[in-house]
């Protein structure tokens, strides 16, 4: 798990992202490189909600609170409600698994069950190594879903 839980991260989700983009932009693949732009809004406007709360709530973490809290790794960052990396992982797949059948035709079910293991796996990760309480994966996961399901709704309005 303390392996596992940085792979929600912003950053290495941000330029998992990016790299799609670009993939996508240097092999001609109109529809992959459009909702990848958008899903790349719905995940920086998910992600600024989550690091507003954080700072206007001020939630220590498990680990500082509470004796039985083993951390498992390192964490620079004080605050926990929501968890940023729960944002980050279920905006993320939130807005593919809403367009999967739409870039993948075939397999789409197939890549939908593993981004869905991924968006069960992260958030659990970030409680098990101790850096957040339940509630904070659950807002991080109502807002990352929200983000993306927003975008979505609005994907044809939005130009990119």
């Amino acid at each position: 798990m303390p392996i596992v839980t940085h792979f929600g991260g912003f950053k290495l989700l941000a330029v998992v992202l990016i790299a799609i983009i670009a993939y996508a932009h240097f092999r001609d693949k109109k529809t992959l490189k459009r909702l990848s732009i958008l899903a790349l809004v719905a995940f920086l406007c998910s992600d600024i909600v989550t690091a507003i709360l954080k700072h206007l709530i001020c939630e220590p973490r498990p680990f500082a609170t509470l004796d039985n809290v083993r951390l498992l790794i390192t964490e620079t960052d004080p605050l926990s409600f929501p968890s940023g990396h729960t944002t980050s992982t279920l905006s993320f797949v939130t807005f593919f698994v809403l367009n999967m059948k739409e870039l993948a035709e075939k397999h789409y079910k197939i890549i939908d069950a593993i981004l869905i293991i991924f968006a069960i796996v992260i958030p659990f990760s970030r409680m098990y190594v101790g850096v957040h309480y339940p509630g904070d994966v659950l807002a991080g996961a109502v807002i990352g879903i929200l983000g993306a399901w927003i975008v979505n709704r609005y994907k044809t309005k939005i130009r990119v």
